[in-house]
């Protein structure tokens, strides 16, 4: 008998030793209980809105945020140790499945060995792209006490090296944050974070009945400023609730609502194809193709490169580069990433909208496909799940093959449209103004969905444990 010979091993072995030196969160060694999983979701999310109140110590001033409408879709909070929110970790897993999709790198991701090695060399490259961040932000003159005087001291070398420590060890509790919900809770930290960053913030900028000292002590909130204006009686007040462009008003609620009631209809639409069961004489039933088949992920992943390429255009243009754009453009590319928000800043410059709207499209659907062919949801794995459980599709023969035609049919027409899709509702959503930003909203309401079913399905294996088989558990 002639041995298998063994499949060559990819470069990446190499780090094995690194990734074995790094701390990490134990896999479970057993089915982790529903109640236990509320908890570590619970602490996780409460370290990290603890972190977001600790500012950066040593900062002058109050920079603002560098990524601006980004910083909801990134979970990142201005002048404080999460920055750097969860960009690190989406780039670092944009960047290893471009090389694992491309071929660059060789890995087998049905071996768990190399997927093992995968997310391990995953988690190196996040703590290197935080580093990397760090230091553009800081050298990028972000920090610069002369951004806000001109006779201010600049930073010694020593002061802009402590800031960028803070970050990446503020990136770096996040990065392990995630990994903990990724193993003991539900869902994963990035959806979390951005989940809870885009609620905290539409609660502030919908209730909050603080006044504004800017703004001639408005009420920061959209319906309290509503509230005091219909009890003043003046109609010019009443007006200003509900267009002021300073601060939130009631369309910029309206339109958070109906952004929230699309995605909920969009995640709602399938398409169902019939499935027989031919152990038990045929028993029918349906496999499920969301219309957002692949969920938000899409616009996250643009999102993040976004962000990358506004990073790299403010250090080009400290440089003296300003090809892509500088921190607040008014031209280059970084100009074109950014959408006008709010209905007049659309009309007042069409052409912006347009180019935000394609280029967004364009990039979701690279995503979406990559997302697919990247995590088992292509044609030909979800046929190779079926044919795995006994199911076939009546009709066609139980061959792998056939079956990965019949769904390839679906399957690429859907992810293809989702991405679309996601991309022009995200866009459209950013041109309304709403409250966390369209973007934002649209993510969250995705999160928070794909939450509820996941917790839905824990739920039920939990009350029948025999259920779990059917989940792969």
């Amino acid at each position: 008998m002639v041995e298998d010979e063994e499949k060559p091993r990819s470069k990446l072995y190499v780090f094995e030793p690194l990734i074995h030196r790094l701390p990490e969160v134990a896999v479970p060694k057993r089915h982790v209980a529903f109640k236990e999983r509320f908890l570590w979701t619970g602490v996780a999310l409460v370290v990290f809105f603890v972190m977001v109140q600790i500012p950066l110590y040593g900062m002058v001033g109050e920079p603002g945020s560098f990524f601006g409408y980004l910083r909801y879709v990134l979970a990142s909070h201005a002048g404080t140790i999460m920055e750097l929110g969860i960009g690190p970790i989406v780039t670092a897993g944009i960047i290893m499945q471009l090389l694992v999709g491309g071929k660059i790198i060789k890995l087998d991701m049905s071996d768990p060995d190399d997927r093992a090695l995968f997310t391990g060399v995953q988690k190196i490259l996040a703590i290197v792209m935080a580093i990397f961040e760090a230091v553009m932000l800081v050298f990028g003159g972000w920090y610069d006490p002369g951004r806000f005087s001109a006779t201010a001291t600049p930073l010694s070398t020593g002061a802009n090296v402590f800031l960028i420590v803070q970050l990446v060890l503020g990136a770096i509790v996040v990065i392990y944050l995630d990994e903990l919900i990724s193993k003991y809770g539900f869902g994963s930290g990035v959806s979390l974070f951005i989940a809870g960053s885009v609620t905290s913030e539409i609660v502030w900028r919908a209730f909050t009945p603080a006044a504004s000292a800017q703004y001639a002590g408005q009420m920061i909130g959209a319906i309290p400023n509503f509230i005091r204006a219909m009890i003043s009686g003046s109609s010019t007040q009443i007006g200003e609730a509900f267009t002021r462009s300073n601060l939130p008003n009631i369309m910029n609620v309206f339109a958070t609502l109906i952004v929230f009631f699309i995605v909920v209809y969009a995640e709602s639409l399938r398409v169902e194809i019939p499935l027989a069961y031919g152990q038990f004489g045929g028993m029918r039933g349906r496999y499920p193709i969301k219309f957002m088949y692949t969920s938000v992920i899409p616009v996250i992943l643009a999102m993040t490169v976004f962000a990358n390429v506004k990073i790299i255009a403010s250090l080009l243009a400290r440089a003296g580069y300003t090809f892509l754009g500088t921190v607040s453009p008014a031209s280059g590319l970084v100009y074109y990433l950014e959408p006008p928000s709010g209905i007049a800043s659309v009309t007042a410059d069409p052409l912006r909208a347009v180019i935000y709207l394609v280029i967004l499209v364009v990039v979701c659907i690279g995503f979406a496909w990559l997302w697919v062919q990247m995590t088992g949801m292509g044609p030909r794995d979800i046929a190779q799940q079926l044919q795995d459980s006994g199911l076939s599709i009546p009709g066609f023969r139980r061959d792998i093959r056939v079956m990965g035609w019949v769904l390839d049919r679906y399957i690429k027409t859907v992810t293809i449209m989702s991405g679309a899709f996601i991309g022009v509702l995200a866009a459209l959503a950013d041109f309304t103004g709403a409250l966390g930003s369209g973007t934002g909203i649209l993510l969250t309401v995705g999160i928070i969905y794909g939450l509820y079913e996941e917790i839905a399905k824990e739920r039920v294996s939990e009350m029948f444990p025999a259920v779990r088989r059917l989940f792969g558990e």
